[in-house]
């Protein structure tokens, strides 16, 4: 066989692997046709008037049913995919899924104050314009989405029921460097948002991390805040565990004086190393997935799974309804 010829057939082989993997359901950031029972709504902001638009489903039921606001990846915005649209439409629940301010690549969107707004008049919105149940609101997303779930859970004033957060953010100043550290493009949107010089501006970075914003604990009493994190994320995945694992550790803390609630400095250095627990409960899963830890204080919840960078199909099985 000619060397030109096994050139082709190499090269051949090489896009159908690159080009042909699909992106993960849940990061799909390719703009598509929605189904016509979404339909697009404009909300006008509360903080500046300037109109967001969003995916809007309402329930067919007679009788009211829960609202689900998901929110869309770091690099996304209201037109992304969303694989939770399926479930929606089988369970017949009610359902938005807003812009706020779209990608996180300019200031007035990754946690600015217009994002917190705009979150909110959202689920205001959406309460108002279907047959949502309002006491039965949840808000749900993944990695970007995870971000602002825990952006809304320290800052949103409405009284949401449950917040799960997947594979999320919560230190910025954090995250830059690790992106720096893995030559990801999260740094230079991070710069973008926060730094029209160009310079790092630690000072906003820390304005726009939920690990530091003020813990509503009044407000939250009654809400559950759910943490999940795949163990091979930040190696296999662009946001480390320990995201997840300093938020639950910094709210748990506010709840209790008992350190046995919190994952201990050994415990987050062996899960970080070893990407596994050798003493973790062989009955407990998570749709099949093995739990490496599976720690809770009061409301708060943090779930360590076999997985990487992701959230998992069976995500709205695992809201507190009914």
């Amino acid at each position: 066989m000619k060397t030109t010829h096994l050139l082709a057939i190499l090269l051949f082989l090489l896009a159908t692997n690159v080009y042909g993997q699909k992106d993960p359901a849940w990061d799909n950031t390719t703009k598509t046709n929605w189904p016509s029972v979404f339909q697009v709504v404009d909300i006008p902001s509360s903080k500046d008037g300037k109109m967001q638009k969003a995916y809007l489903h309402t329930s067919t039921s007679k009788l009211p049913q829960p609202l689900i606001v998901s929110l869309h990846t770091w690099s996304g915005d209201y037109t992304q995919k969303d694989p939770l649209t399926e479930e929606i439409l089988a369970r017949n629940w009610n359902y938005i899924h807003p812009n706020f301010r779209g990608s996180n690549n300019h200031p007035e969107a990754m946690g600015s104050a217009y994002v917190l707004a705009d979150i909110e008049d959202a689920i205001r919105y959406a309460v108002q314009q279907t047959n949502a149940d309002p006491a039965n609101v949840h808000i749900v997303g993944v990695s970007g989405g995870g971000y602002a779930t825990l952006l809304a859970y320290m800052n949103v004033q409405y009284p949401v029921k449950s917040f799960s957060a997947w594979a999320p953010i919560s230190d910025i100043e954090a995250w830059y460097w690790e992106s720096v550290g893995r030559k990801q493009k999260y740094a230079d949107d991070i710069l973008k948002a926060l730094s029209p010089d160009g310079v790092f501006d630690k000072g906003e970075a820390l304005r726009r991390s939920p690990l530091v914003h003020s813990y509503p604990k009044e407000l939250r009493k009654d809400a559950r805040l759910y943490i999940y994190e795949g163990i091979h994320d930040g190696y296999k995945g662009s946001v480390p565990i320990t995201h997840s694992i300093h938020m639950y550790n910094r709210l748990a803390s506010e709840l209790t004086k008992d350190t046995t609630y919190l994952v201990s400095d050994k415990e987050i250095i062996d899960l970080v190393t070893k990407r596994y627990n050798p003493f973790f409960d062989k009955t407990i899963q998570l749709f099949g997935r093995d739990v490496y830890l599976n720690r809770s204080c009061g409301n708060l919840q943090l779930v360590l799974f076999e997985g990487g960078h992701e959230q998992l199909p069976e995500a709205l099985e695992l809201l507190p309804i009914n």
